[in-house]
């Protein structure tokens, strides 16, 4: 295919047409997919803002403790009960200000209830040794927590399954939250997500946990980077395929 314009000839070949059409779709396509994410990520952070501004909920009445999840989402709640301190289920792999260290999960028992709910209790460094749990506050006796509802967290792919792994009486490191898996550890029922730990509440560790949707920005930049790849390939296309026609 060859366009004439005055002095000038654009003759692509087929194959580099092909290679570059495909290159430019796929890269106009991601960034369209980072943009999207950043609208979700968005809409996310107003869902959390809106469910803040509710009145606050107290976990320990039935129809609230067991109502679905999209209505439960982000929601603050006060809770009465006692901490189950025979387990402390650590989260591996979780990093704040560059220091590897663990989410500190422990079982709740809701107050005169078989309920018990999971609940975040903030991180803790990892230390010089792995082989050596951390220190963690014992609270006995039944307390009354503030919190955030959760779902149940998520995390990177995983090489293989691995069981909990005993550190030593009570501590159990793992590489995921799986309610299954520490129902049977506990030997109790649990509620269908986790409750994170305000920062204002006692009984927790380290808690400056990020806002939800604050990875916006990130995925606003990864888009403007594609858009950016697929306009230079475009003029990369174009420049090496005009040229001046023999006069």
């Amino acid at each position: 295919m060859n366009l004439y314009f005055r002095n000038w000839c654009f003759s692509p070949g087929l194959i580099t047409s092909l290679l570059a059409i495909g290159f430019f779709g796929l890269f106009v396509f991601l960034g369209c997919w980072q943009l999207d994410r950043a609208e979700q990520k968005r809409n996310l952070f107003v869902e959390f803002e809106n469910r803040q501004l509710t009145e606050v909920m107290d976990l320990n009445q039935i129809d609230n403790a067991t109502s679905s999840l999209d209505n439960l989402l982000w929601r603050p709640v006060r809770v009465n009960g006692r901490f189950l301190e025979d387990f402390q289920i650590l989260l591996d792999n979780q990093v704040q200000n560059t220091k590897a260290g663990y989410y500190i999960y422990t079982p709740f028992r809701l107050l005169d209830s078989e309920r018990v709910v999971l609940v975040n209790r903030g991180w803790l460094p990892v230390g010089p040794n792995r082989k050596v749990s951390p220190s963690v506050v014992v609270t006995k006796g039944v307390v009354k927590i503030k919190a955030i509802i959760k779902e149940i967290p998520k995390t990177g792919l995983l090489l293989k399954e691995l069981p909990p792994e005993k550190m030593k009486k009570g501590f159990y490191r793992v590489q995921r939250i799986d309610l299954a898996e520490l129902e049977e550890l506990t030997n109790t029922k649990l509620l269908p997500y986790v409750i994170r730990l305000s920062p204002h509440s006692e009984h927790g560790y380290y808690r400056m946990w990020p806002l939800p949707g604050s990875g916006e920005n990130k995925h606003n930049g990864y888009a403007f980077q594609w858009f950016a790849f697929a306009t230079m390939l475009f003029i990369i296309y174009f420049l090496l395929n005009i040229k001046l026609k023999d006069l």
